[in-house]
């Protein structure tokens, strides 16, 4: 036992002089770097490197080669983007922060078999043409959640029709008819579209509609619903 506990101490060291090298490595390319983590890639010589930035990526434990880009796994499950697995981990986490009754949310009749987050416009045509086959997602079991993502920006007309969905008596029917093209009447009170903006832009998003997934998964663009329903329904998500 005595033996395995000094090993185990040697890899600890190891790897902690490794971490030692690739900080120096990556802060003398440019001291205003941010790194959030530094992790060993199992069976690999590679290191992860989380940046502030949102970034990934990839070096040597002598801090002398890195790979700017999507790491891969090839084994007899198939392909694996190990970097992709990553960044779902971190919008998961980045989504705590999001308080689900701030939503605008379309549950189904029946068990909710699944749940999906749409950053959403509501001048954004293909976010009407996905919210059009709602019915559809609720009929597969499928709870549509509406986060805001005005793409004007906050103050926009747009932010303020999405301001006036949330505020109205009934959010769901405002948010239908705003997606049929029907402004919505002026409305204020206490809400999060600004919140809810914000964290967009620090997921990535840059367009909508932008689909999360329960696993964590993004998808910026539209897919018909059917699709959607059939996807989650094989991924358990």
């Amino acid at each position: 036992m005595r033996w395995l506990i000094m090993l185990m101490m040697g890899l600890s060291q190891s790897v902690w002089a490794d971490e030692n090298k690739i900080r120096q490595s990556i802060l003398g390319i440019n001291p205003a770097i941010q790194i959030l983590a530094i992790a060993p890639v199992a069976n690999t010589d590679l290191f992860e490197v989380s940046l502030g930035s949102g970034e990934r990526i990839y070096i040597t434990g002598d801090g002398s080669h890195f790979i700017a880009g999507d790491l891969y796994q090839v084994g007899t499950g198939g392909v694996r983007n190990l970097t992709d697995i990553g960044r779902q981990a971190d919008r998961l986490a980045m989504l705590e922060t999001l308080d689900p009754s701030t939503l605008v949310v379309f549950s189904p009749k029946g068990p909710v078999k699944h749940r999906l987050l749409v950053f959403t416009d509501i001048d954004c045509g293909y976010c009407r043409r996905l919210h059009q086959e709602v019915e559809t997602l609720l009929e597969g079991g499928v709870e549509v959640q509406y986060a805001a993502f005005p793409r004007a920006g906050v103050g926009s007309e747009s932010y303020q029709k999405y301001v006036s969905v949330v505020c109205a008596e009934d959010p769901q029917a405002a948010m239908t008819e705003a997606k049929l093209g029907v402004d919505p009447d002026p409305a204020t009170c206490e809400n999060a579209v600004a919140d809810q903006f914000r964290l967009g832009q620090q997921l990535g998003i840059s367009g909508t509609p932008t689909l999360i997934f329960e696993n964590g998964e993004m998808q910026p663009g539209y897919s018909p619903a059917a699709e959607l329903v059939s996807r989650m329904n094989q991924q358990g998500s």
